[in-house]
């Protein structure tokens, strides 16, 4: 009887596959095999079996990152985001497929709010997707976003044809999240006793405020140094960089822009102050560009130090994080059994916060978590959903006494939307449920 020997093949590693690395095992056998010897004529002609090249430090990172997330099996479809964008070139909703998965067709969603309405995107999608939808909310700090968002909304409802959807209460306000129970209140009394049955958070910036140079975001497009989100805020970059003592400058950059050169930085912003201090983005640009190269960070170039001084600068003038922490509580809150909050962060700030608050939320009354693995999919009904279909988008789930955390790891664009959308790579959603 022939020997068999079982080889385990491994197939390429690629760092940007959510499945790192899979084995199959096959059998081979000897009777199958021409084996040299060292008498064989053709012993000279020897097999050069190289070691597998070691994985650069850059490759490393990636597939550290790879194995920390998942990666959204969803089909991309280019025509169907471009139906939500504001126009062909720019702002399109990121993980519009993933959020209309979240909140599906047999998830029932008679109530909705949409914390960061920016131009509506999301909520278009939600509202077609849903003619059972009673009450709908949207917000906005910015007045620009608010004004183009209502407008959409306006012109969808006159555009669908459904006797729900004429029936259907719209409220879209000029609020900042934080005051959610509030707005609830005045909405809908009685909702804020049955709850919400879905909440969405997209942390991200618009396009259209990226790209408005007066707004003060932009690093390549020269404006003023303001960055605030809310037109009516006292605070701007411009009075932190001029006039906040040095060691909160350097604070700032060092805790929310996550700068290694943080010191160095800082310094440099006191000094400019010597010779009439900075006053649009392209002074501090200039004075970032001009100073990188002597710093560590320089190798990385510029661009990417600007985008940390720039993210710092606009976390504190409009209080992001700690606002970001105290809303997704009283968002929680305010869902109804069964109900869900999705969010979106863009940067390992806003990300930590969520995870963390969502495990502190589920967590309120166990020291441990229990942590459910689901490969093809989660029936609901085996951790007490009131749903009848699968959601094969749940991968893992983490269940407290609180809720039940639907993403483990969080859930980040495929790799056809990230080359359609190149602003959606460092998006990342979390989902939490009520029990």
């Amino acid at each position: 009887m022939a020997r068999t020997l079982a080889l385990k093949l491994y197939k390429p590693l690629n760092i940007f596959s959510p499945q790192i690395i899979t084995t199959t095992t096959t059998t081979i056998s000897f009777s199958t095999l021409h084996c040299r010897t060292p008498s064989s004529s053709s012993s000279k002609k020897t097999q050069n079996y190289k070691n597998p090249t070691p994985l650069s430090p850059k490759s490393k990172m990636a597939l550290e990152g790879e194995k920390r997330r998942t990666r959204s099996d969803k089909l991309f479809n280019a025509d169907y985001i471009h139906q939500f964008g504001i126009d062909k070139d720019s702002h399109f909703p990121v993980l519009l497929g993933e959020i209309l998965d979240v909140f599906s067709s047999s998830f029932r969603l008679r109530s909705f709010i949409d914390c960061t309405l920016g131009a509506a995107g999301h909520s278009s999608a939600i509202i077609q997707a849903h003619p059972e939808l009673q009450t709908y909310i949207g917000l906005d700090v910015d007045p620009i976003a608010h004004g183009k968002a209502r407008a959409r909304i306006d012109s969808l409802l006159k555009n669908i044809q459904s006797d729900s959807i004429s029936d259907m209460k719209v409220h879209i306000l000029l609020k900042n999240f934080k005051h959610i129970r509030k707005v609830v209140g005045l909405v809908d009394d009685e909702l804020l006793t049955s709850g919400v049955d879905g909440i969405l958070m997209d942390l991200g910036m618009s396009s259209m405020q990226i790209d408005d140079s007066g707004r003060g975001f932009s690093i390549l497009n020269n404006g003023p140094l303001d960055m605030r989100m809310d037109p009516e805020g006292s605070l701007t970059a411009e009075d932190i960089l001029n006039s906040w003592p040095a060691t909160e400058v350097g604070r700032i950059l060092r805790d929310y822009g996550e700068e290694s050169n943080w010191y160095f930085l800082q310094n440099k912003i006191v000094q400019a102050r010597l010779g009439g201090g900075l006053h649009s983005t392209a002074d501090l640009a200039n004075l970032i560009r001009s100073t990188t190269y002597k710093t560590k960070g320089g190798r990385q170039g510029w661009i990417k130090t600007a985008s940390r001084v720039f993210q710092a600068l606009r976390i504190a003038v409009n209080d992001e994080l700690k606002t970001l922490e105290q809303s997704l509580y009283s968002c929680f809150k305010s869902l109804g059994p069964g109900g869900r909050l999705a969010v979106i962060s863009f940067h390992s700030l806003e990300d930590r916060i969520v995870k963390q608050t969502f495990l502190d939320i589920i967590n309120n009354r166990l020291a441990e978590k229990e942590i459910v693995d689901y490969k093809d999919g989660v029936d609901p009904t085996e951790i007490g959903y009131d749903l009848a279909e699968k959601e094969h988008w749940i991968k893992q789930v983490v269940k407290g006494s609180g809720g039940i955390i639907l993403t483990k790891r969080p859930i980040t664009a495929s790799m056809e939307e990230e080359s359609f959308n190149s602003r959606c790579r460092s998006a990342k959603l979390r989902v939490i449920q009520k029990y």
